[in-house]
């Protein structure tokens, strides 16, 4: 328990931190500051601690499913259907209806995830290897990217540039009005997971474990896919494509829990997912003047600290 408690401190420093800067400008704490901190800051440290957590939780759900430390939300290629529907949002805004502009990218990203997972689920029912999965995560990533490139050949401008910006990935396209919409969707998904501990704990026994203790495999891991779909569906529709927190947040939490039991994993994994996307907020802040963005940090961050886990991992590769 005091792991938890000390990951969940160095969060609340780190939003206190992201507020502070924001909050003070070069003539000090003043009322259109705090009206800026309130309506613009408060909305983007919520997005990065919800849709942090989320990334990060996808991602433990899926080292799991594979028995893979390396697995990330964007494996099965649930992350490269998303961003296909968002591409048909941005650069096809044009044929959308006005009064439906401002949900097309979510309903988009969800009806993407929703659609590799149909595929990913019929094929988990046929009993498709993992491997095979993996392989299968590819050629929809593939697929999607060769796609979306001829959607930018064909499509004007300025759509092509607003679809670029938004795959940069950021956890600042929100406002105070659309923060309740998602936080509201990104709650439905995590509230689902807390049904999984002890089935979890389970299946990273093995499967035959498991079936023993009465799970039904089969359907728990359509279950899972569902989830991490989800999860993956609503961060990818408002923050664009973030990568490389799904992968090292496991295994960060992990590090400091040095313990195996789902029911005490799965929070740590969520705090520290919080922590990495309000640690990059904080850079962006510092180096504004730069013009930075989320994914180049997150990569200087995640790449040294994966390379750091395989060269400990080498004698057991």
């Amino acid at each position: 328990m005091r792991p938890l408690i000390t990951i969940f401190s160095f969060l609340l420093i780190t939003g206190l931190l992201s507020l502070v800067l924001f909050a003070y400008g070069d003539a000090g704490f003043t009322l259109s500051n705090e009206v800026v901190l309130w309506q613009l800051r408060f909305p983007k440290i919520i997005v990065a601690i919800m849709a942090g957590g989320m990334l990060a939780s996808s991602g433990l759900l899926l080292q799991v499913f594979f028995q893979n430390p390396l697995a990330g939300p964007d494996l099965l290629g649930i992350n490269a259907g998303s961003c296909l529907g968002v591409a048909i949002a941005i650069m096809g805004a044009s044929f959308i209806p006005a009064g439906l502009v401002e949900i097309s990218q979510p309903v988009m990203a969800m009806l993407g995830a929703l659609a590799v997972f149909l595929i990913l689920g019929f094929l988990v029912q046929k009993n498709l290897s993992r491997i095979s999965l993996l392989i299968l995560g590819l050629l929809i990533a593939n697929f999607t990217s060769s796609f979306i490139s001829i959607l930018v050949s064909m499509t004007p401008s300025l759509q092509v540039k607003n679809f670029l910006v938004w795959s940069m990935g950021s956890f600042q396209g929100l406002t105070i009005v659309e923060l309740p919409l998602f936080v509201t969707l990104a709650s439905i998904g995590l509230v689902s997971m807390l049904f999984l501990p002890k089935k979890l704990n389970q299946f990273i026994i093995g499967e035959n474990y498991a079936k023993s203790m009465g799970v039904n495999v089969r359907t728990f891991k359509i279950i899972l896919i569902l989830i991490c779909s989800y999860l993956v569906a609503i961060v990818t529709a408002y923050c664009g494509p973030i990568g490389f927190i799904g992968i090292i947040a496991p295994h960060i939490a992990r590090s400091f829990i040095k313990r195996s039991d789902i029911s005490l994993v799965m929070p740590a994994v969520f705090l520290v997912g919080s922590i990495l996307a309000l640690f990059t907020e904080l850079i962006l802040i510092i180096t504004s003047p730069y013009s930075l963005t989320t994914n180049s940090i997150l990569g200087l961050i995640g790449a040294p600290l994966i390379a750091i886990y395989l060269y400990k991992e080498r004698r057991m590769l």
